[in-house]
C-alpha cells in the first residue's frame, strides 16, 4: 500500500492539514495541530493511525 494522502503546514500559522498527494495546497480536512492533521490523513485512507504512521516512516516522510 502506498500513501494517498499526506500533511502539509499551513504557510504563516501553526496549523496542518490533509491532503491528497496530486494537490498539496488544497486541504482535504480539517485545519489543527499535527498529530490531528495526522489521524485525518489516516482516516481518508481507512487505515489505522499506528499503520498509517509505519507507512510514512518506510516511506520516509516521518
Amino acid at each position: 500500500m502506498s500513501i494517498t494522502y499526506d500533511v502539509s503546514k499551513q504557510k504563516g500559522s501553526s496549523r496542518w492539514y490533509p491532503h491528497k498527494i496530486e494537490t498539496p495546497k488544497v486541504p482535504a480536512g480539517p485545519l489543527g495541530d499535527k498529530k490531528q492533521a495526522l489521524h485525518a490523513a489516516a482516516e481518508l485512507m481507512g487505515v489505522s493511525y499506528p499503520e498509517y504512521m509505519e507507512l510514512r516512516r518506510k516511506k520516509g516522510c516521518a
